[in-house]
């Protein structure tokens, strides 16, 4: 696969070819935050590719937070239509691919289960992504086996170096965006020296977890169903407040629900998907009030249960790509590192 060198004085025009091929959202060092917003040309200047992951995620644009998916009743029967824009993501780092890739699995890759709403947002999309230069304190992709360079499902990857970047496709569409830009071939040197930054960050990042290796060394749907029914286990779990942060700020927690809507003229009823969260009261309510999960701590747990055995049983991988963006976020301070090891250690002990 073909290397490019980008010069640093040539990052406007990569982002101006971006503009070009759709409407263009990147992500931006604001303050003390990284988030995702629509590229203003007066900053393109001044742009910089953020070290980290953004606070917030690209989820919303293949899953929106509300969208339209019936109407009724009708004479006959119409599919909705959605026809969404091309849009190209820049910025993106390996979690962010990666989680992409999960509800891919999940949205698309069972024939018989096609959403056809996502798989047109899906088909809008041109993933840009890029290495990540620091590490977060929440974050540990690497206890999952990840690292913080992605090495498949971009369309272009972008890697900083000395007075420029690195540039490699992923997709035909890459290769097209390169050779419109018509970059000379990276040399040796530069590639070694994208190696070099690479392991040094992951370095840094396994450094960092060091204190969690050993508990997540076992397979974690093991972790999680065995130590399902061990309340002391979860007792990390007891200040959470059900708020719902965790799974809408997850870049692959997908759980929705649908409300219909009267129209003013009461011809027509709409049907809409809404983002729900399985951390709230009311989300696994039945008929008759029965709720199976109405303790807030069967709802804790079953998060856990689902991203790490239930998905894991079906996929075969875990519903998590170690962003942490779930810390960063939680208003009760938990951290899910911290309850997936409190599990083992108690399951080691106790076994």
């Amino acid at each position: 696969m073909n290397i490019f060198f980008l010069p640093e004085s040539k990052l406007r025009n990569l982002i101006e070819t971006l503009m070009g091929r759709g409407r263009l959202f990147w992500t931006r060092q604001k303050e003390k935050s990284i988030t995702i917003e629509e590229v203003d040309e007066e900053y393109i200047g001044d742009y910089k590719i953020p070290d980290l992951r953004s606070y917030d995620t690209f989820k919303n644009f293949i899953l929106p937070l509300r969208s339209k998916v019936a109407e009724y009743p009708d004479e006959k029967w119409e599919d909705i239509e959605e026809t969404p824009e091309k849009t190209v993501l820049f910025g993106l780092k390996a979690c962010d691919v990666i989680g992409i890739g999960l509800l891919d699995k999940v949205f698309l890759d069972d024939p018989d289960y096609i959403d056809p709403f996502y798989k047109k947002r899906r088909e809008s999309l041109i993933l840009i992504s890029s290495d990540c230069s620091s590490v977060k304190e929440s974050c540990f992709c690497d206890l999952l086996g990840n690292t913080p360079y992605v090495s498949s499902g971009f369309d272009i990857n972008i890697s900083p170096v000395s007075e420029g970047y690195l540039l490699e496709a992923g997709t035909d569409i890459g290769n097209e965006i390169l050779k419109e830009l018509s970059l000379s071939k990276a040399d040796k040197k530069l590639i070694k020296e994208r190696d070099n930054s690479r392991e040094k960050v992951a370095k840094n990042l396994k450094k960092q977890n060091t204190k969690y290796e050993k508990p997540f060394a076992k397979d974690l749907s093991d972790i999680v169903k065995e130590g399902y029914e061990s309340s002391e286990g979860w007792a990390l779990g007891s200040t959470c407040v059900s708020c719902g942060a965790c799974t809408n700020i997850c870049p692959v927690c997908y759980c929705f629900t649908l409300f219909d809507r009267v129209d003013t003229e009461g011809k027509k009823s709409k049907r809409f998907m809404v983002w729900d969260s399985c951390q709230y009261k009311g989300f696994s309510q039945m008929s008759g009030g029965m709720n199976p999960r109405f303790p807030m701590m069967e709802r804790f747990k079953n998060r856990y249960y689902h991203k790490f055995f239930r998905f894991h049983d079906r996929y075969s991988e875990y519903k998590c790509t170690g962003c942490g963006r779930c810390i960063d976020n939680c208003l009760g301070g938990i951290d899910m590192r911290e309850v997936l090891a409190n599990i083992k250690i108690l399951e080691t002990i106790s076994g």
